[in-house]
């Protein structure tokens, strides 16, 4: 009888380019399989969020036994393989239950039973290898368990990432390290573990070169080989040597006191895998540096998900993956290559969305500490060599890359590269191969340099640094990296993606200033702000060491709110409306007329800000106090998004976190705190008897809830003694976007110091303001707390949860997908909330559908005053999408 078998998910392989058919596999040829099992408990993104987000010295130390015990392959799932394998006449070689790795041997014959395929050889131009075609069919016994299968097909799956050519300029690692200001220290006590594919190296070589780099004592190199036959002979194979050689010599160069272990594998997804498992898994790793790889279409999706989650595996246990970002520019190609279409393609491992960071290259010019110029590598001859990067067809984002665009649209997946370093060759790398010396570049030269970083890093914080590039994302801007704007990676006539301020898809986030990368990881003051982390989540006490646990949310406390009133909200949001109308009426005036505030309210005060901005800027219009005609105890506060380019620096630091003004409230972001303490009430003359008769600033009474009170408090009983009502009052506080998170935070102050009565919140796109202890002393006050979110809005989204952020309640969600232009803009626009809270309104005339479409830089009309809106082209980036836009779209 035929055994039940189904498909392994993403086991279907493809013909290989250009590869002839030579006929079936020798049923006798003995084959090696890798069996990859599932995890007994699957590691949640949550669980390494909250991990990768804490500084180094807060992170838990890898215990690699109680990783095992909690991540390994379960009991049950060895005991089926091996039950299978006996069944189907194979060989259990060997078992690593905390890698999840089962090794299989067995006749091709017994393999193909075994596995449900066809195995046939195949010739290229470059040798011949055995392969199969389609899925891969598993019995029912182990198909629940099994991740994926490694080694049937043993085709080469990556090319090496560096070439020699004709220079301008070159340098010894040392010289580098020196344009790239890397901290004191050589790495001594760290392990840095180099994969490669073929080739080998010469001892003599290293030795000869390592003098020559002015390297007193030559580091200590070792071989580890992963697969039988591995490695060949030094010069048999020179194309590999020059890629081994020059990882070593750059890594060795630059941690001269590290050791570099040398993972030797077969150039097969088989091998590729088992090897990095390995130094992953190795206690002594630090971190592992990659010079190999193609073209993401070039991979089964077994493969890449068995590297993903092996990316997992290596966050956790604090050892980082840096990968070269490939050669060949935004094809990741060229016209020679069997199979080539003519697209993008992004290069794989590199482009894996755990634990990997992407290393693309730059051209360099410098001497002693100062670089002259650093931009995109890209050689104009025409041939094809130029940094790789793009956009994942596979990956989704990874919740800690950020909000970031190639070209115009915020990226819905994984953007590569993350971070670059000299890779042209013309800027390059001296080399020795095989007894002859040159100057080599490529990508291959940049993941090298960042894991000899990483090894001085470690060195210097007393631990390792794991997986910190989550926190360079989180402190962009803050000077850890020189930010390269000029290039492109175009090649061969099709169109690459340029550089432009912050990451761009050429060179990330760009290369290393090696000391600024060292404050952040130890917290310390970077370009005026302080590195935070939020707090480091306690043990699950599920006995597996002290790997983090996803952080549980908070829990609303018990409250008085009202149901959502549409109508209500949208009352509201008219008078943030007005406050963006009177502001684009007058832009520089503080004291501008009212306009546009709803019927039955009069203007009681302005509300203004400073920027900070290098400290050059003056006092900015930014909200209005209105009063109530026929309930004199009834204000409303609007506080507008912003509007000018100026502003967006403040919200920037909103990324970190400080303790908020009033103890026990916990902590908020910086920038927002910023920002708060500079608001400003200034009293519009009434004519009322106990109310000012001049335009005049209440600065003088106190902060900004202190002047609130202040005002309300007269106003209230000025009106009282005309209309015989109490003199109680009452502040109902609205904002939009930015104007959201500081009306949050008044709520906060004033209901723990002045006492006003908040009878309701009703914000719109508001971004995460505070910590969990902020967001629980909130959730405590009491008030109807309305909190308007439009789904496709990426405002909303920011600060990341993993970086200890959280919102306040009541989400009121409505999504704007097929209703407005797909645009960041129109998403974020306070038209486009209040149409989709009213219907019968309309959002801005260039959001509504059918408009024409939107360019990346655009000026835009907006419907109530006339005013321009500038959204920025580029990445979209952390420091821009918390104000995207202008007047209704603050």
């Amino acid at each position: 009888m035929q055994d039940p078998r189904q498909v392994l998910a993403g086991s279907n392989r493809n013909p290989a380019p250009g590869a002839k058919l030579l006929g079936r596999t020798d049923a006798a040829a003995p084959v090696l399989v890798t069996v990859v099992l599932k995890r007994k408990n699957p590691i949640e993104d949550d669980t390494v969020q909250s991990h990768t987000s804490l500084l180094p010295g807060d992170r838990p130390t890898a215990d690699h036994a109680a990783f095992a015990a909690r991540f390994g392959a379960s009991d049950d799932a060895v005991d089926s393989v091996r039950a299978f394998a006996a069944a189907h006449g194979l060989t259990v070689v060997d078992v690593d239950q905390g890698r999840r790795i089962v090794e299989l041997s067995g006749s091709a014959a017994d393999m193909e039973l075994a596995f449900g395929t066809e195995l046939n050889d195949y010739a290229t131009a470059t040798g011949t290898f055995r392969g199969r075609l389609g899925p891969l069919l598993l019995t029912d016994d182990i198909h629940p368990y099994v991740e994926a299968v490694l080694g049937l097909d043993n085709r080469p799956v990556a090319k090496p990432r560096f070439l020699t050519r004709a220079v301008q300029t070159s340098y010894y690692p040392p010289q580098i390290a020196e344009l790239y200001d890397f901290p004191a220290g050589d790495g001594t006590g760290q392990t840095i573990a180099l994969i490669e594919l073929g080739g080998n190296f010469g001892p003599a070589d290293l030795q000869t070169y390592f003098r020559n780099a002015g390297i007193a004592k030559a580091p200590t190199v070792t071989s580890v080989s992963v697969s039988s036959g591995v490695p060949v002979a030094y010069g048999s194979d020179p194309n590999s040597d020059g890629e081994v050689m020059l990882d070593i010599e750059v890594a060795g160069s630059l941690a001269p006191g590290a050791t570099i272990a040398v993972y030797f594998a077969e150039n097969t997804d088989q091998g590729f895998y088992q090897a990095v498992s390995q130094a992953v898994h190795d206690p002594a790793t630090t971190v592992i540096g990659i010079s190999w790889g193609s073209a993401e279409k070039d991979w089964s999706s077994q493969t890449m998900d068995a590297w993903n989650s092996l990316g997992q595996a290596a966050a956790l246990l604090n050892v980082p993956i840096f990968v070269a970002a490939g050669d060949h520019g935004c094809t990741d190609e060229v016209p020679g290559d069997a199979g080539y279409d003519g697209e993008r393609h992004v290069d794989f491992p590199g482009s894996c969305a755990n634990g990997v960071v992407s290393c693309g290259g730059t051209n360099l010019v410098g001497a002693g500490a100062a670089i002259s110029s650093e931009t995109v590598w890209s050689e104009s001859s025409g041939n094809g060599w130029a940094t790789g990067g793009g956009v994942s067809t596979y990956f989704p984002i990874p919740s800690w890359q950020g909000v970031i665009s190639a070209e115009a649209t915020p990226l819905t997946m994984r953007g590569v590269p993350d971070v670059a370093g000299v890779a042209d060759s013309a800027t390059g790398i001296n080399v020795i191969v095989n007894g002859t010396a040159g100057v080599s570049g490529g990508t291959s030269a940049v993941a090298p340099l960042w894991a000899a970083l990483t090894a001085v890093l470690s060195q210097q914080l007393g631990k390792k640094a794991g997986f910190f590039i989550p926190l360079l994302y989180a402190h962009v801007g803050n000077g850890a990296t020189n930010d390269i704007v000029a290039g492109n990676n175009t090649v061969f006539d099709v169109q690459g993606f340029s550089a432009k301020q912050g990451w761009d898809a050429c060179t990330g986030l760009g290369s290393p200033k090696g000391a600024a990368v060292l404050a952040i990881l130890q917290g310390a003051p970077i370009d005026g702000t302080i590195a935070t982390t939020p707090p480091q989540p306690p043990s699950d006490g599920s006995g597996a060491g002290q790997l983090p646990a996803p952080p549980a949310p908070s829990t609303p406390a018990a409250r008085t709110s009202q149901p959502f009133n549409a109508a209500a909200a949208v009352l509201y949001g008219r008078f943030v409306e007005a406050s963006y109308a009177m502001y684009d009426a007058a832009p520089t005036l503080l004291t501008p007329a009212p306009s546009g505030i709803p019927d039955g309210y009069d203007l009681a005060a302005w509300v203004q800000m400073q920027d900070f901005l290098l400290g050059s800027t003056g006092p900015t219009f930014y909200g209005i106090l209105a009063q109530s005609t026929s309930d004199p105890t009834t204000f409303v506060l609007a506080i507008r998004g912003t509007s000018s380019g100026i502003e967006w620096w403040d919200d920037a630091n909103a990324i970190v976190k400080t303790p908020f003004k009033v103890a026990g409230c916990g902590s908020v972001g910086s920038g927002f705190a910023r920002i708060y303490d500079t608001l400003e009430v200034v009293e519009r003359p009434t004519g009322i008897a106990g109310a000012s008769d001049a335009v005049r600033s209440l600065r003088s009474v106190g902060g900004f809830s202190s002047q609130i009170a202040n005002l309300v408090s007269r106003h209230a009983a000025a009106r009282a003694r005309l209309t015989g009502v109490p003199t109680t009052a009452n502040v109902a506080v609205t904002g939009h976007s930015l104007g959201a998170a500081l009306a949050t935070l008044y709520v906060m102050e004033n209901a723990k110091t002045d006492g006003i009565a908040n009878p309701l919140s009703c914000t719109f796109a508001s971004p995460r303001v505070g910590d969990s202890t902020f967001v629980a002393a909130f959730n405590q006050l009491g008030l109807t707390s309305w909190r308007v979110v439009n789904v496709r809005d990426v405002v909303p989204g920011l600060p990341f949860q993993w970086l200890g952020f959280s919102h306040v309640d009541v989400e009121q969600d409505f999504d704007s997908s097929g209703k407005v232009q797909p645009n960041v803009g129109c998403w974020h626009s306070l038209a486009t909330y209040l149409s989709l809270i009213d219907p019968t309104l309309s959002p801005d005339s260039n959001c509504r559908l059918g408009a024409p479409s939107l360019s990346p830089t655009r000026t835009d009309a907006a419907p109530s005053s006339g005013k321009t809106i500038s959204v920025p082209a580029g990445p979209v980036r952390i420091d821009i999408t918390v104000n995207l836009g202008a007047g209704s779209s603050g």
